[in-house]
């Protein structure tokens, strides 16, 4: 099991992660972190935003649904 010990840095609570058989994050990243109920801490590795890149209507849907007719009570 890894551990961990975290340290004040200035107004900064700081944890340095150890390496796991070479594996270790990448330095100068920036992660999202969520402090859960429990005390969990996660880190999430920020990515760019994926619809900057494509263009207008490329993550179009095609409505599966508009030939149907409702057959009962539903709302529209």
């Amino acid at each position: 099991m890894l551990t961990a010990k975290s340290r004040l840095q200035g107004d900064s609570v700081v944890i340095t992660l150890p390496s796991n058989n070479g594996q270790k994050p990448m330095p100068n990243k920036e992660y999202i972190v969520v402090y859960t109920e429990d005390g969990t801490i996660i880190l999430v590795p920020k990515i760019e935003d994926p619809f900057l890149l494509g263009e207008e209507a490329a993550f179009y849907e095609v409505d599966e649904w508009e030939d149907v007719l409702p057959e009962g009570r539903e709302v529209i």
